[in-house]
C-alpha cells in the first residue's frame, strides 16, 4: 500500500452502465502513468451476494484480457452488497467499510439506480422517432413513469411507534441512498490526499431538465417522471455545491457523522462534487422484450448517424465521463475545461460521454438548462445543420437570471437534503442504540 494508490466506490455493478464503468476503470488505469507507481482497488456494490459474485467474475475475465501476472497486479477488485432503497442496509456498509483497512476513497462513482416506468407509449414513440429521430432517443417523451412509489418499511414493523415516514423508492434508490452513504464515508473521501481530493461524481441524465423537478414535491412522489426529477436532483446538488449560498448546508454534510465508529484516518483534503452523465446507451433499468431492445439499439446508432454525439449505445462508451473523472486529476480535470470553454471563472460543468458516428469515445462539456455550461452564461457554440449539437430542442443559452435562480434552488434542494438526513439519521441512531449497534442491513438474494 502507498500513497500513489487509488481506491474508487462504483455503485450498482452487476450490469448495465455499472459494469462499463468497472470495466472502463480497469483499461483507462492500466494505460495510464499512474500504474507504474501504484495499484488501484474497484469496490463495487450489488444487491445480492450471488450478484457480486457474479460481476467479480466478469470483471476477473475483463482484466486476464491484459494478461497481467499475478506478481504484477495492478487491479484488486472488492464486491460489497448493499440495498440503497434500506438506510439500514446503507449504514452497514459504511459501517464495514470504515472498520476496515481502507486508507481512503478516492472516488465514488454514484450509479446505481431504478427507472420507476411501467412501459412506453408505442403511439408516440413510434411517431417521435419517425419525425426526429436524434431528439427523440435523447430526450424521449414515450416513457411510462409509475407515480408514488415507495421504500419497504425502514425500520421492524414491531418497532416503530406510530406511522413511518415515507420514503420516494425511485427518489431514495437514485439520490437520497446515495446521499446518506456519502455522508457516512466522509471520513474515506477527507483522508484521500490533497493532490487527489476525494471526488463525489453523481452520475445523472441528459434527460433531466427544469421542469422535471417540483419543489413542492422533493420525493418526487406525485411526478410520472419521478426517475428525471431524481436526475436533476444530482444536477442540483453537484453543480450547486462549491456556491457560497449552499456552503452552510454543504459544510454541515461534509463535516463526518456522530454515527461514525471505526479506525480513525487523517483529514487531508476537502472532497470535490462532480457531475456526469453516460449519453444514451443502453442497459436493463427498462425492461423491454428483447425485439423491442435491438430496435431501440437501432435507433440509437441512427440518432449517432445522424449526427447526435450522445449516442453511445454501449454501455462501456457510456462510462467514459464518470471513469474520467474519477481517474483525472483536478488539474486535468480543469485543463480539459479550459480547453472546451477558454479560461473563465465560471463554475463546474456537467460532464458528458461523447462519440462521433464511428464510435470514438470523447468526454463532451453538457448544456444545463438553467446552468448553461459552467454558469456564466457563456453561449452554447457547437452547430450543425441540423442545430445546436448536443442540444435539446428549443433550448437557449442561460442567462443570469436563470442561473441565480438555479443556485437558489440549489440552496433550497440542499436544505432539504439535509432536513431529511438529519432526521433520519436520528432515527437510526436511536434504533442502533436500542440495538445495541444491530442492523438490519439483511440485502436479499433476488
Amino acid at each position: 500500500m502507498t500513497t500513489a494508490d487509488q481506491y474508487v466506490l462504483v455503485t450498482g455493478a452487476n450490469s448495465g452502465l455499472g459494469l462499463g464503468t468497472c470495466c472502463r476503470l480497469i483499461d483507462e488505469y492500466l494505460a495510464s502513468p499512474q500504474a507504474e507507481n501504484g495499484t488501484l482497488t474497484i469496490i463495487f456494490t450489488t444487491r445480492s451476494a450471488r450478484k457480486g459474485s457474479e460481476t467479480l467474475t466478469a470483471l476477473e475475465k475483463h482484466l486476464a484480457r491484459h494478461g497481467s501476472s499475478k506478481s504484477d497486479r495492478k487491479i484488486y477488485f472488492q464486491p460489497e452488497n448493499v440495498e440503497l432503497t434500506s438506510l439500514l442496509s446503507i449504514r452497514a456498509l459504511s459501517r464495514k467499510l470504515f472498520a476496515s483497512d481502507l486508507p481512503h476513497l478516492n472516488a465514488i462513482v454514484l450509479n446505481a439506480g431504478i427507472g420507476g416506468w411501467s412501459g412506453l407509449n408505442w403511439p408516440l414513440t413510434i411517431w417521435t422517432c419517425l419525425t426526429g429521430i436524434r431528439q427523440a432517443t435523447t430526450w424521449p417523451t414515450f416513457k411510462l413513469g409509475l407515480v408514488g412509489l415507495v421504500t419497504k418499511p425502514q425500520f421492524p414493523q414491531d418497532y416503530f411507534a406510530g406511522e413511518e415516514p415515507v420514503l420516494g423508492e425511485v427518489f431514495c434508490a437514485n439520490t437520497f441512498g446515495h446521499y446518506m452513504l456519502v455522508h457516512w464515508l466522509m471520513p474515506l473521501f477527507r483522508a484521500s490526499p490533497a493532490e487527489f481530493p476525494g471526488k463525489i461524481i453523481w452520475s445523472t441524465s441528459i434527460e433531466a431538465c427544469g421542469r422535471h423537478y417540483n419543489p413542492d414535491d422533493h420525493q418526487g412522489l406525485k411526478s410520472s417522471g419521478a426517475y428525471e426529477h431524481t436526475k436533476r436532483l444530482g444536477d442540483l446538488l453537484a453543480l450547486t455545491a462549491a456556491q457560497p449560498a449552499t456552503a452552510k448546508s454543504v459544510n454541515e454534510y461534509t463535516t463526518p457523522s456522530l454515527l461514525v465508529a471505526g479506525r480513525s484516518r487523517p483529514e487531508q483534503s476537502e472532497p470535490m462534487f462532480l457531475d456526469s452523465h453516460p449519453g444514451i446507451c443502453t442497459t436493463t433499468i427498462i425492461s423491454l422484450f428483447w425485439i423491442v431492445h435491438e430496435f431501440y439499439r437501432l435507433g440509437i446508432y441512427l440518432a449517432r448517424w445522424c449526427g447526435s454525439p450522445w449516442g453511445n449505445v454501449t454501455a462501456y462508451l457510456g462510462a467514459a465521463s464518470a471513469t474520467w473523472l474519477a481517474l483525472a486529476s483536478v488539474t486535468d480535470i480543469q485543463a480539459k475545461k479550459d480547453e472546451a470553454l477558454g479560461a473563465t471563472s465560471g463554475g463546474p460543468c456537467k460532464w458528458g460521454s461523447s462519440v462521433d458516428r464511428l464510435g470514438n469515445s470523447y468526454i463532451r462539456v453538457t448544456d444545463v438548462e438553467g446552468w448553461g455550461l459552467d454558469g456564466t452564461g457563456q453561449p452554447f457554440k457547437d452547430k450543425w445543420w441540423g442545430g445546436s449539437l448536443g442540444r435539446k430542442t428549443g433550448s437557449t443559452d442561460a442567462t443570469e437570471e436563470d442561473v441565480e435562480s438555479f443556485v437558489a434552488q440549489g440552496v433550497r434542494v440542499w436544505g432539504k437534503m439535509e432536513a431529511l438526513r438529519t432526521d433520519w439519521e436520528a432515527r437510526i441512531e436511536k434504533y442502533e442504540a436500542e440495538h445495541q449497534g444491530e442492523s438490519n442491513g439483511h440485502v436479499s438474494e433476488s
